[in-house]
């Protein structure tokens, strides 16, 4: 067991007190070494069951692993790169041209003499790739345009000499602005130029169905306007000398034309219609029976009705 400083420093200075207390009590020396070695010995039984002060327990360490440093990510260099923009190359039309930009892309392929600028020599490849496709292509069709560049230009190709592999990515194609402009404005003009052309072949088609086959003659009028209106008869008549007017200057004929008051006069009545009808019939009697008619009634003129022109009628007088 260990004994520890301050139980000795303790014991130490009892023994010293009790020597100076003997000496001062005037015991005899053999009375003083007796209790001396009794308080020596009930000293070191007391200090020896007095417990061991705890010892702070120490945990284990686990013994440390090894810190396993994960290897950095492998850094891929990309092929060697280079941005054209706003390149100009022309379309299928010779009035417009289109804006192309693009990131172009090479890998080298020649170990031996090379060029002293090989991003260059790539550039001037794909461009030469981009203007031969171009070239053939529609303004109108620009986004379909775009994509088609996009996939044949992503596709690597050698140049001329063989010395560069180019492609290029995030490729744009489009018209500049002022050109889009005129472009909105020729397709608007010619919207409106084929809607004028349609307007007037409907307009000929029109005029030579009325000239050629409704107005072509007078009868071929009264037709059309009897199939527009049924039923309509009398009214027809009464439009014949309208209708008679019209195919005439339809077919660039001349328009015999008479005014209300003639016409109205040169119109027999019903009076003179039935008149005329009575003096026939007694005219054929006489013929019949052999007699001869006066001399006044020879001499009498009777209206008739003889046919003209253009659906037209007029009246002669003679004498029976």
């Amino acid at each position: 067991m260990k004994l520890h400083r301050n139980s000795l420093l303790a014991a130490a200075a009892i023994v010293l007190i009790l020597y100076v207390v003997t000496l001062i009590v005037h015991l005899p020396p053999a009375w003083a070494a007796v209790v001396l070695t009794v308080v020596l010995l009930v000293l070191l039984a007391v200090v020896w069951k007095q417990p061991d002060e705890p010892r702070p327990v120490s945990a284990k360490t686990a013994p440390a692993r090894p810190v396993v440093v994960p290897d950095p990510d492998p850094v891929f260099s990309g092929p060697p790169s280079r941005t054209v923009s706003d390149v100009r190359l022309p379309s299928a039309s010779p009035d417009f041209q289109f804006s192309f930009s693009a990131v172009v892309q090479w890998s080298t392929v020649l170990s031996g003499s090379r060029h002293a600028d090989l991003g260059a020599v790539a550039v001037d490849a794909l461009l030469e790739r981009a203007r031969s496709l171009t070239s053939r292509q529609q303004v109108t069709e620009e986004s379909l345009n775009q994509h088609r560049l996009a996939a044949l230009l992503g596709e690597p190709a050698l140049d001329e000499k063989g010395q560069v592999r180019a492609w290029a990515t995030e490729v744009r194609l489009r018209l500049p602005d002022p050109d889009q402009k005129h472009l909105q404005h020729l397709a608007a003009l010619h919207r409106r130029e084929q809607t004028t052309l349609l307007e007037r072949r409907m307009e000929q088609d029109k005029r030579a169905y009325l000239k050629d086959d409704v107005f072509s003659t007078p009868g071929s009028a009264a037709v059309w306007w009897l199939v527009n209106h049924p039923g309509e008869v009398e009214t027809a008549l009464g439009l014949l000398d309208t209708l008679s007017e019209l195919s005439a200057a339809a077919n660039d004929l001349p328009v015999r034309r008479t005014s209300p008051e003639e016409l109205e006069h040169h119109r027999p009545t019903r009076a003179e219609l039935a008149f005329s009808t009575a003096v026939d019939d007694l005219t054929e009697t006489a013929a019949d029976t052999g007699s001869n008619p006066s001399d006044e009634s020879q001499q009498r003129p009777v209206p008739r009705r003889v046919g003209a022109t253009n659906g037209e009628y007029r009246e002669e007088f003679y004498n029976e």
